[in-house]
């Protein structure tokens, strides 16, 4: 497996020795940590970088620590990443609640325990890498449905999903060609397209299917709005990482022309089997 890729993490102070203390305290945790000496330094850091926290001092010279904040809280893209508040003097509730008011998840007062910094910046670390391995997954999904539908979308058989809830939630041009209709016109009601002398077995046969996860094949009639049609239907379950069925995806191809013609060869064999044979004439 692949490790996780490392996460920013921004320590900014302006005083070196203590940045070079909270790099001490959180290498052991083997992500990137950025130093800046100032307000503005770390905003410069914010314009081309996403952290996963930013720790921040409150007593610096010409910007503090608030006034940091309220300009991290103004750019869209770190509007919402944690800020950790560190302080070397006790702080009034005054004080507090206007960190908190800014986005502060907390304050920690210095001399910094490391246990509990590491604690702290460790869950926001662990967010972070699971907030943006969804994100990848969601990308990837996103990439995948789009390259079934395009697929789907020139595919000579008609293709269809069905949800856990029995509902068909797409149908391919192809599909919607054979079938006479759109998705939206069958998407609760889709199995009535089938022919009624035929509806009630298809239909408890591919229900059973459904609801052992198992794959169904069988041909079988459909009425569609102008004709009778002969269709071959296959479906196979899709699952999930835990192996749980999320819906089915299916093929329907229109064998009406096979049908046909296995039925006019039939016929004809019939008809060379019955027919009269004529008696040898005599000389």
């Amino acid at each position: 497996m692949p490790s996780e890729p490392k996460v920013n993490i921004l320590m900014v102070d302006d005083h070196p020795e203590n940045l070079l203390a909270l790099e001490a305290i959180l290498e052991g945790l083997g992500q990137n940590l950025v130093k800046a000496h100032s307000g503005m330094e770390a905003l410069r850091c914010l314009l081309n970088q996403d952290f996963a926290v930013i720790l921040l001092d409150v007593q610096m010279p010409d910007m503090d620590g608030f006034e940091t904040a309220t300009l991290i809280r103004q750019r869209a893209r770190s509007q919402l990443t944690p800020i950790i508040f560190l302080t070397a003097f006790s702080t009034s509730d005054t004080l507090q609640m206007r960190g908190y008011s800014l986005g502060a998840v907390d304050y920690l007062f210095k001399p910094i325990q490391p246990e509990i910094l590491t604690s702290k910046v460790s869950v926001f670390v662990e967010l972070y890498q699971k907030t943006a391995q969804i994100e990848r997954q969601a990308a990837e999904l996103k990439k995948s449905e789009e390259r079934f539908r395009r697929l789907s979308a020139s595919s000579p058989v008609g293709i269809f999903l069905i949800d856990p809830a029995g509902k068909c939630t797409y149908m391919n041009s192809r599909c919607q060609v054979i079938c006479e209709c759109t998705r939206e016109q069958i998407t609760e009601n889709w199995w009535q397209i089938i022919h009624l002398e035929e509806r009630d077995r298809i239909f408890s046969e591919w229900s059973a299917c459904f609801q052992r996860g198992q794959e169904y094949s069988n041909e079988f009639r459909i009425q569609t709005q102008s004709t009778v049609r002969w269709v071959h239907l296959r479906s196979s379950p899709m699952l999930c990482d835990k192996g749980e069925v999320i819906g089915y995806v299916g093929t329907l191809e229109d064998i009406s022309d096979r049908k046909q013609a296995e039925e006019e060869r039939s016929k004809l064999i019939y008809e060379q089997a019955h027919a009269p044979k004529l008696k040898p004439q005599t000389a």
